[in-house]
């Protein structure tokens, strides 16, 4: 495959040893892995400072390419 993304660097929190990430298109961050039976949450970043999340860095792809399926 030569169709290659360059990762980029994003902020992340870490809520209880667990790694928050960007939506693709809210301005909200989202628990990993969920299901229909554990539905994805939602946070904002005041509620992640107020829950006492750590701000991070992480290298993901690029939230536009995701967004647009690609």
């Amino acid at each position: 495959m030569s169709d290659r993304v360059e990762l980029t660097e994003h902020t992340v929190y870490i809520l209880n040893g667990i790694k928050l990430l960007p939506h693709y298109t809210l301005p909200v961050y989202v628990t990993p892995g969920h299901t229909r039976l554990t539905p994805m949450k939602l946070w904002t970043v005041q509620e992640l400072k107020d829950a006492g999340a750590v701000e991070s860095s992480a290298f993901l792809w690029p939230r536009h390419i995701l967004a647009a399926g690609g």
